[in-house]
């Protein structure tokens, strides 16, 4: 009879079970994008609360791990940021602070204690959002950032929520979107693909979050049929 495994060995092994996929979509999204210099990528989901923010900064984790790889990550979510709260960032000015001309690049660059990797904050809540990923000053930012780093990820807001993201696909070189086991649904997945592919985004792949492991319990992975979404979230409420 096999020796039952105890709680901390099985912590144990699901931490190294969630490194190694986060390591396996670096190396998958290394070789979907063939070109020279910096890559920049866009993390997006359907709707919130589906994982996106948390894995783009641990892919951008692994990805930093890689020799002389230097990565930033852009809080572009400016409806509802969540970067700084993850990452756990003391910031005086961001992202909006930059663009509306309050500060210099380098005031709002903020070094985390992993060696490789940087972080852009939103600074502040704006009443125009899409704008300002849309302006001349955030493309011409991004083009300054692009000397410095090998790879830009951009934490965007959900595309079935807002269209923010609209602007940023045309600086980018393709975009990941993540989605969670049985919570996410067949038509917001659809709606959400669709809406990218009319606005010439280049798909690189699909991460899926929430899948149940050998070590907890034994399934696949799926949609959901039908989900009934509450519309009045933050991101709603912030359009009145």
């Amino acid at each position: 009879m096999a020796k039952k495994k105890t709680a901390g060995e099985i912590s144990k092994a699901l931490r190294f079970q969630t490194t190694e996929a986060y390591k396996k979509a670096r190396t998958n999204i290394v070789y979907s994008i063939v070109k020279k210099g910096c890559k920049k990528i866009i993390f997006t989901s359907s709707f919130k609360s589906e994982g996106k923010t948390t894995t783009a900064i641990n892919v951008a984790i692994a990805l930093s791990q890689q020799v002389g790889t230097k990565v930033l990550v852009i809080d572009c979510d400016l409806r509802r940021p969540t970067v700084h709260t993850v990452m756990n960032i003391k910031y005086d000015k961001g992202l909006v602070n930059y663009l509306n001309d309050e500060c210099t690049l380098g005031d709002i660059i903020s070094k985390s204690e992993i060696d490789n990797l940087d972080f852009i904050t939103f600074g502040a809540i704006p009443p125009n959002p899409s704008e300002l990923l849309a302006s001349e000053a955030m493309a011409e930012m991004i083009k300054r950032l692009e000397s410095e780093y090998e790879y830009i990820i951009f934490d965007t807001p959900p595309v079935n929520m807002v269209v923010d993201i609209v602007p940023l696909i045309g600086l980018s070189d393709g975009i990941v979107f993540v989605i969670k086991n049985n919570d996410t649904t067949y038509p917001e997945f659809n709606r959400a693909i669709d809406l990218l592919k009319r606005n010439n985004g280049k798909i690189l792949g699909i991460i899926i979050n929430g899948i149940p492991t050998t070590e907890t319990k034994k399934g696949g992975y799926y949609l959901s049929k039908t989900k009934k979404r509450n519309k009045n979230t933050y991101y709603g409420d912030y359009y009145g």
